[in-house]
């Protein structure tokens, strides 16, 4: 019994999102750099980006939670990328392209992909699970990390991007 229930606090603590939503401004650290081809074959690099706020998630076609918190991103990009928002979405699929741009038509996303099959920019932010995101501020601070599928329409998730968006 005490086994079962050691099991099943451990595949709670790996399921439920893990939110650092309000780091200490001495805590923020500097984003990590990468460069990554998107799904037209360009290269995209997060300093392109480097005066907005952005939004850098990992994920897969393969991972439910990922496939779950899409739609919401969706929403969350249509709301806000006029005000300075930008989704990065880094694939860590090793399938190739095809699969990847058959789910983003699938799920009508818009909002920037970026291929990471060698994970590049995986390895650099140290993903170990996801999906995961980190969103960094205008001065390319990540101010927070969010383990597991997150309701990007929410209004608080709103909230939080309205917030950095003001700064």
């Amino acid at each position: 019994m005490r086994c079962f229930l050691l099991y099943l606090l451990l595949v709670l603590v790996a399921v439920l999102p893990v939110q650092a939503d309000s780091l200490d401004p001495a805590e923020k650290p500097s984003a990590p750099g990468f460069t990554l081809k998107n799904l037209r074959g360009e290269n995209a690099s997060l300093s392109d980006y480097h005066g907005k706020v952005v939004l850098l998630n990992f994920w897969a076609t393969w991972c439910a939670p990922c496939r779950k918190e899409m739609p919401s991103m969706e929403k969350l990009w249509q709301t806000y990328r006029e005000q300075g928002l930008v989704i990065l979405a880094v694939s860590t699929d090793n399938g190739g392209e095809s699969r990847i741009k058959s789910f983003a038509r699938r799920l009508k996303l818009t909002f920037p992909i970026l291929l990471d099959p060698d994970s590049q920019a995986s390895d650099l932010y140290q993903v170990s699970g996801i999906p995961v995101s980190f969103l960094i501020d205008r001065q390319g601070r990540i101010v927070a990390h969010v383990l597991g599928s997150k309701d990007w329409a929410s209004e608080s998730a709103f909230q939080q991007v309205e917030n950095l968006l003001l700064q």
